[in-house]
């Protein structure tokens, strides 16, 4: 598909995609920026990319395709580095769990050049981070949004889908604005409820622990997710995640109400729609 790829960080994400990249044969060759010394020589020794750079804007000469594989307070400002020297007709997207202050930022960078921002948000994370974790099937049978505006071109936007579904994802377009409406609801509450639960159970002895089975662990599992990215994540999409929380403690004041007025016929009536929407739900 492309010339020549650029991955701008070697994380989770950014190590999965390069090895997806390469094992599809989706590029010529592949070329990857790390920040530090330490991380650039790990990044040679372990991912089968052809240059590793420190600087930035090496980086990305020559690519066609530029993909931001870095946490989502630092990519408004590594576009703003790039946009200037972006190859003409190239195509940068990114990772980001959070759209509309990228998106923005983004309109406004690559409104007078030729190269084009679109935003990705492929849904293929996991508890575990780093380069050591990366798995070039992460991709396979996970959503992916992307989030155009209606003036982006047609054939870079369909050509970003393309892309994404080359590595076995099912690609759906969204406005900036609706995408962070919907991950709020069904990433960062689940991540929040999830690490509020483990947090709850902390002040519980350590004895229950042992004796949790797997329900326990599967619900609770995310939250082991990088302290310090989720933060950011939950910072940037705040209002909507009020929103979120706002409607789930709707749900939860009604399963109190139910239990304390002993309506047990009302309870399983709620079990039993909880347990149909979860059906409906792909494994």
């Amino acid at each position: 598909m492309f010339e020549q790829v650029t991955v701008i960080g070697p994380g989770l994400l950014g190590s999965s995609l390069v090895l997806a990249i390469q094992e599809r044969g989706l590029a010529k060759k592949v070329v990857i920026w790390a920040r530090s010394q330490k991380t650039a020589e790990k990044t040679r020794k372990k991912l089968p990319v052809d240059r590793v750079e420190q600087d930035l804007e090496n980086s990305v000469q020559g690519s066609d395709f530029v993909v931001i594989c870095t946490p989502v307070e630092t990519i408004a400002a590594i576009l703003k580095k790039i946009a200037p020297i972006a190859e003409d007709d190239s195509i940068v997207t990114d990772v980001g769990s959070v759209k509309a202050l990228i998106c923005q930022e983004a309109k406004n960078l690559f409104k007078s050049i030729s190269a084009s921002f679109i935003g990705s948000h492929p849904m293929a994370g996991s508890e575990k981070s780093g380069m050591e974790n990366a798995n070039a099937e992460l991709f396979e049978n996970r959503t992916c949004m992307i989030t155009p505006y209606p003036e982006d071109s047609i054939v870079e936007i369909e050509k970003l889908e393309r892309f994404w579904r080359l590595l076995g994802m099912q690609v759906h377009r969204e406005t900036p604005k609706d995408h962070d409406s919907i991950v709020s609801s069904i990433s960062h509450l689940p991540h929040l409820i999830a690490s509020s639960l483990a947090d709850h159970l902390a002040s519980c002895p350590a004895s229950w622990l042992e004796m949790a089975g797997q329900g326990f662990k599967d619900t609770t599992r995310i939250a082991q997710g990088d302290p310090a990215l989720w933060c950011e994540i939950m910072k940037s999409n705040r209002e909507n995640l009020c929103d979120s929380l706002d409607q789930w403690q709707k749900s939860v004041d009604e399963v109190r109400s139910l239990l304390h007025a002993e309506k047990w016929d009302n309870l399983t009536q709620y079990l039993s729609g909880a347990a149909d929407h979860r059906k409906k739900i792909k494994s």
